[in-house]
């Protein structure tokens, strides 16, 4: 039978079939006279139509009847559902479906959503948390001697609230230790305080409103994901802000939405810094707390699929449970189980090179990097004059070299699929065997 993992975040939901195909939409859903259209094309609709738009759905999964009176649905489930439904043809219409879920799901609104998917329908053979999900990627690379349990903090964000997971790794099992849902800080609340703030430089500059008409606060909202991401490599930054007197500049520098922020992240920054000795693990859609807190890029950041992919990694163990259906929230017996993947997936091992368009360079030696007019050039040599040096010594990237003016951004270790910054360009760890 075909088998997909569905991850359910509301900043990005994603669904990943066995053929690796994967597909991924916002929490929004904008209802129309035809019916419900769900993801960035409901999106784009959000300021411009408030009225006709959702988007708290998810974090309000229920049966309640929603105050509008609506064609296509009598409350947030009905909603919830036209996004499945869309996500799970993009998948392929999968007969098979494991769920990785966050701690913010009571079991309530798991029940629900169990419900929902049988009436696509589609059988649902596992239920993951989340977290687990995301540092079972993780299990085999915690630094320390096996028979000592070691333990990582991991965070996510969703459109409306984050959750706080303590993950402990000992001998061949990984289980969640505690957790925490924190409902005030959500990407949607960052997103209000950073529009309000270009709104305010705006008014300043030009005494001009864009919160004045929709067109505008949209326009706002559009282009925040970019410029939020641009501060991991940049202090400043310039935004063009279309209005009715043409396009509007406005300079935005990170040393003011760090002040800015400060307070809405005091609370999990708090928890961090108690927590930042040990291990700190960022899920993808979290990267943005760790850019604009300022002091956690050396924390691992993981990559958007590799929580479906430990999902697909136990895929028969959840068939052989049968009908025994329930939240997962430890694994044992980790390193045996690994190779049962259906996909034959395996643990990443430690990088040996740098990639980048296309050719790989290696790392146990001295390469260095220099960007300079737009152009990235890669020599197998120690050069002072680059923009950095770097090297591979057990499983960390080591910085020989790096010029003061420079940004360099490392991942905690060095695994394949990882990715490392300088300045604004991206760069992936991997593995060549006999290269």
């Amino acid at each position: 039978m075909r088998l997909a993992v569905l991850e359910l975040n509301d900043q990005a939901l994603l669904i990943k079939n066995q053929d690796g195909e994967m597909f991924s939409e916002p929490g929004f859903a904008l209802h129309t006279s035809d019916g419900i259209v769900t993801g960035i094309e409901a999106r784009k609709q959000a300021w411009l139509q408030p009225q006709n738009v959702y988007r708290q759905y998810w974090r309000n999964l229920n049966q309640t009847e929603l105050s509008a009176d609506l064609p296509w649905a009598r409350h947030h489930a009905d909603i919830a559902f036209a996004q499945l439904k869309t996500l799970l043809n993009s998948a392929g219409a999968p007969e098979q479906l494991i769920i990785s879920v966050a701690a913010c799901f009571d079991d309530e609104q798991l029940s629900l959503l169990l419900g929902l998917l049988s009436a696509i329908p589609v059988e649902v053979i596992g239920v993951v948390d989340s977290s687990l999900a995301d540092c079972m990627f993780i299990a085999n690379h915690v630094h320390g001697p096996k028979e000592e349990a070691k333990t990582t903090l991991h965070i996510d964000l969703h459109l409306f609230q984050s959750v706080v997971s303590q993950i402990t790794f000992h001998q061949d099992s990984v289980q969640i230790t505690a957790q925490r849902v924190l409902p005030e800080l959500g990407a949607m609340d960052i997103y209000s305080l950073l529009a309000k703030h270009i709104r305010d430089k705006l008014v300043k500059n030009f005494r001009f409103d864009p919160m004045d008409a929709p067109q505008g606060e949209q326009a706002i909202h559009d282009l925040l994901p970019d410029w939020v991401i641009r501060f991991e490599s940049q202090a400043e930054y310039g935004m063009v802000i279309p209005s009715p007197r043409g396009d509007l500049p406005v300079m935005l520098y990170k040393w003011e939405v760090l002040e800015l922020l400060s307070s809405r992240l005091n609370k999990l920054s708090s928890m961090l810094r108690q927590f930042a000795d040990n291990d700190v693990t960022f899920s993808k859609n979290a990267r943005m707390i760790s850019v604009l807190t300022d002091e956690f890029h050396a924390s691992r950041h993981l990559k958007t699929y590799q929580g479906v992919d430990s999902c697909f990694k136990f895929a028969d163990d959840f068939l052989a449970e049968g009908d025994s259906l329930h939240r997962i929230t430890s694994i044992q017996q980790l390193e045996d189980k690994s190779a049962k993947s259906p996909l034959e997936l395996r643990p990443p091992g430690t990088a040996t090179h740098l990639l980048y368009e296309g050719q790989a360079w290696p790392l146990r030696q001295p390469l260095s990097i220099t960007i300079e007019g737009g152009r990235v050039q890669l020599l197998e040599r120690h050069e002072n004059s680059a923009t950095a040096v770097l090297i591979i010594e057990g499983e960390a990237v080591k910085v020989l070299h790096k010029n003061p003016k420079a940004i360099v951004e490392l991942p905690h270790i060095a695994l394949c699929g990882m990715e490392l910054f300088i300045n604004a360009y991206r760069f992936e760890l991997i593995e060549v065997c006999n290269g």
